[in-house]
């Protein structure tokens, strides 16, 4: 809201300014320099020419409707700006003339109507309508402000009647009149859009609109040459002024002035224009993953997609600014990943991954076979090496039973010292989770027993196995948490694990069950673990057919 009362103050003040000159004439002055306003005018007109082409060709490129008609509008203001100043009295004509006094009040009246269609609402088949008569409104328009100068310049009829002392009389008056409210339509409509989609250039337009009505005014209540009369050739200027300068600006920005206009375009443009910036940010992204898949060095992609797009320098410093970063955060979330998986199963690590909303703290019920493996004798090797040949030895250990336990499916929970729990069908299923739970036991058996031969010294592991239902989650606090599982499937196979010699399988019965005739085993029959009031019975596994 300040901004809205301070802009509106400032384009209070020449109305303001208008007002005093006419209430006090003698403040008034009078100024008549022919040349100084012959160069000053002519050297506005032609910036400002310039300016209209300049969007105008912005418009054929982006198929605009809107922006074509803005630089219409701007075009009409600008060349009758130069047709005022070319018939300046005593420069290229002895005497004045009415082109002199017309030409600008005509070019506004113009002007407005370009203004008024472009603030309207274009459909589809509307501006393509627009479109086509595209060739046509420039070929009229140029045609119309020659022929205005060579009738001008020529001092022919009728614009070489004699002027009177204020440049809008008789019918031009009403003419004026309806100008001035065209040109506030206009802004208010371009303020409706600025409002809707803020951007620098459209309020630029607005205040360019509101100029061109107070100039529209000025040239009506002023006498020539005064002060007042000078005002309005300030407030043209002004008007084209802060669209060029909202456009340097711009350019600043982006260093091109392949996107200095599209602000203005209408909603469909607006869209392609997105469309074409997401199509070069997926290609962006495309190129990067095959950077990544290909491990090749890194392409100038924002350069080509540059080019291609007709992207300007501020959009390509930006694509190459994303790809650094969406480059930097893919290595981040490599090594992440990678690390991830080193610390998680990789079953659970993909879970998450996956559904990262599978972290949260609880569980559910699921029937499962854990496997529980320690080393036999491991408090007393411990005792008499040094902690890193302890390390050297785990390492070793774990390096060939892990794999036995991934390769069949299994999910490895946790290690405890020289101990680990897998547990199989959790966090996947696995209607077999039993035998593989089996074979994953046997071949970590077969590839320990194989480091042992060549380490008598070292203790080996023994392997306990059960199935049963446990409670199955995440088990911790909401600052640290773990996947684990609970019950007593679970704690049965730890136990049995106890009940097994180095090299050896202990399963309970379930297991056994569930395995099937695949597994060959010697009954051990009911067995008394620790902590449980019922025995177990439990199998001795022999191998596998």
């Amino acid at each position: 809201m300040p901004r809205v009362v301070i802009w509106t103050f400032h384009l209070a003040l020449p109305m303001a300014g208008l007002w005093l000159l006419l209430a006090q004439p003698a403040a008034d002055l009078t100024w008549h320099d022919s040349e100084s306003h012959f160069w000053l005018v002519l050297v506005v007109a032609v910036i400002n020419v310039a300016l209209g082409v300049r969007m105008s060709s912005a418009a054929s490129a982006r198929s605009d409707a809107r922006l074509f008609l803005v630089s219409l509008a701007f075009l009409s203001s600008a060349g009758f700006f130069a047709l005022h100043a070319l018939a300046t009295p005593g420069v290229l004509l002895h005497h004045a003339n009415a082109g002199f006094d017309v030409s600008q009040p005509i070019g506004l009246a113009v002007a407005a109507i370009f203004a008024v269609a472009s603030s309207l609402q274009l459909d589809d088949r509307r501006a393509a309508a627009v479109l086509r008569a595209q060739p046509l409104l420039q070929i009229g328009l140029a045609t119309l402000i020659v022929f205005w100068a060579v009738i001008s310049l020529l001092d022919l009829p009728p614009l070489n009647a004699t002027p009177g002392t204020r440049e809008v009389e008789g019918p031009l008056i009403v003419i004026a009149f309806l100008t001035v409210a065209l040109y506030i339509f206009a802004a208010f409509r371009y303020y409706l859009l600025h409002r809707r989609t803020p951007a620098a250039m459209l309020i630029s337009v607005v205040t360019a609109f509101v100029l061109l009505a107070e100039a529209m005014v000025t040239v009506t209540l002023a006498h020539k040459w005064q002060l007042s009369w000078w005002g309005w050739h300030v407030l043209l200027a002004f008007a084209f002024g802060f669209v060029a300068y909202s456009a340097y600006v711009q350019y600043g920005r982006e260093g091109t002035s392949a996107g200095l206009f599209d602000a203005i375009t209408l909603d469909r443009t607006a869209k392609a224009i997105r469309a074409e910036y997401g199509a070069a940010l997926e290609e962006l992204v495309t190129e990067l993953e095959e950077r990544e898949r290909s491990g090749g060095p890194a392409p100038h992609v924002a350069g080509r997609l540059a080019e291609r797009f007709g992207l300007s320098e501020g959009q390509t410093a930006v694509l190459d600014r994303a790809a650094a970063a969406l480059s930097a955060e893919r290595e981040v979330s490599r090594k992440l990943n990678t690390l991830f998986r080193h610390y998680l199963s990789p079953d659970v690590a993909a879970a998450l991954i996956a559904d990262p909303d599978q972290a949260a703290l609880g569980g559910s019920v699921v029937e499962v076979t854990a496997l529980f493996a320690d080393l036999r004798g491991f408090t007393t090797f411990s005792e008499g090496v040094e902690p890193a040949e302890i390390v050297a030895m785990l390492n070793r250990y774990h390096g060939v039973a892990v794999p036995s336990i991934l390769d069949n499916g299994g999910t490895i929970v946790q290690f405890v010292g020289d101990a680990l729990l897998a547990l199989f069908n959790a966090p996947a299923r696995q209607p077999d989770h039993a035998l593989r739970a089996i074979r994953a036991a046997m071949q970590m058996q077969v590839a320990v027993e194989a480091i042992a031969e060549e380490r008598p010294d070292w203790p080996r592991f023994r392997v306990g196995a059960n199935t049963g239902p446990a409670l199955v989650g995440n088990i911790g606090s909401e600052a640290l948490r773990g996947f684990n599982a609970m019950g007593d499937a679970v704690n049965v196979a730890a136990r049995l694990q106890t009940l097994a010699q180095p090299g050896q399988v202990i399963i309970g019965q379930h297991t056994m069950l569930a395995a099937g005739d695949r597994v060959k085993s010697e009954p051990l029959g009911d067995l008394e673990v620790k902590g449980r009031v019922q025995t177990v019975s439990a199998y001795l596994v022999t191998g596998l057919t």
